[in-house]
């Protein structure tokens, strides 16, 4: 079984972290800082047999200073690409924290791929399934050339952005004050498509926690911001968090301009991947951002320990 530890610095986090195959934003730090900030307690784990294995974010919530509830969400994170074995051990030594209720309930949406071997070590480790749909996103490899990404592109897609380029031009804020504008824009969002997450708290928050990890992309018309996205970035991943398009932008195509330019703009700043921000294949959206064909995945759903 492996040793586990607790890491209380993000100068240890962070270097583990980096190590993950694909990291998620919901495991990051700063993350779990803006978590901490609305009232969760914080617990980073690592998952050691002799080297680190793995490494996992909970968020926990007491009621009378008695932990009630834990939640790790898209981790533990694997460093590297453990073998089965080593990946069932980490699993049942992250169970055996939350044996017999001594932490509370832990509800776990796992950082594996669904299928059935993911839920088998699952099972084996002691978990129970209590939903099957789980996040499902794309990754953009910013590691190959911008031009071999461009082909990659479906030809309609491909299409939009020669379009917009002809009326849609770009501008980059960088300033926590900026991207006030942007939440603005998100609360706007949630009261006409009827969403909830993120809270414009929790954006605020995570903004906060590290001002330098978020990049907010404006895509103008006529001078005038009609579209934007805001980007967060965690180690040398990043991921499109917040989007916002009007008609304006919809009409010249600002969706393609801005999810390509900010390919550009993360491969610029040394990110090895862009997560597209989460989609399911049957809404216009997750349509949109399958036309930059890149590596789909989807996670292992909803899990449960008592």
């Amino acid at each position: 079984m492996p040793d586990v530890s607790t890491v209380s610095a993000r100068a240890e986090w962070e270097p583990l972290f980096d190590r993950a195959a694909r990291p998620h934003f919901p495991q990051s730090w700063i993350y779990g800082e803006a978590k901490r900030s609305q009232g969760w307690d914080v617990e980073r784990l690592v998952f050691r047999a002799g080297e680190p294995l793995a490494i996992a974010q909970v968020l926990t919530k007491r009621a009378a200073g008695i932990p009630v509830v834990s939640r790790i969400n898209r981790g533990p994170l694997f460093l590297g690409t453990p073998a089965p074995d080593a990946r069932t051990a980490v699993l049942r030594a992250l169970r055996r924290r939350w044996s017999f209720l001594r932490r509370g309930v832990l509800l776990l949406a796992p950082a594996l791929d669904a299928g059935d071997d993911g839920a088998r070590a699952l099972r084996a480790a002691g978990f129970w399934q209590r939903g099957d749909f789980g996040w499902g996103s794309s990754l953009i490899d910013l590691t190959r050339p911008l031009d071999e990404l461009q082909r990659r592109l479906i030809p309609q897609w491909r299409n939009k952005l020669r379009k917009a380029a002809g009326s849609v031009t770009l501008r980059i804020r960088t300033d926590p004050a900026d991207c006030e504008w942007m939440i603005e824009r998100h609360v706007e969002n949630m009261r006409a498509k009827g969403f909830r997450d993120p809270s414009p708290g929790f954006v605020r928050a995570a903004i906060s926690a590290s001002p330098r990890d978020f990049m907010l992309l404006q895509a103008l018309v006529d001078g005038e911001p009609h579209g934007a996205a805001l980007i967060a970035r965690f180690g040398r991943h990043a991921e499109y968090w917040l989007g916002w398009f009007d008609e304006t932008a919809r009409r010249a195509a600002a969706g393609n301009f801005l999810l390509w330019h900010t390919v550009m703009e993360m491969q610029r700043a040394g990110c090895r991947a862009l997560d597209l921000g989460g989609f399911t294949v049957a809404d216009r959206y997750g349509q949109f951002k399958r036309g930059m064909r890149g590596e789909e995945y989807r996670l292992a759903g909803e899990w449960l320990a008592l």
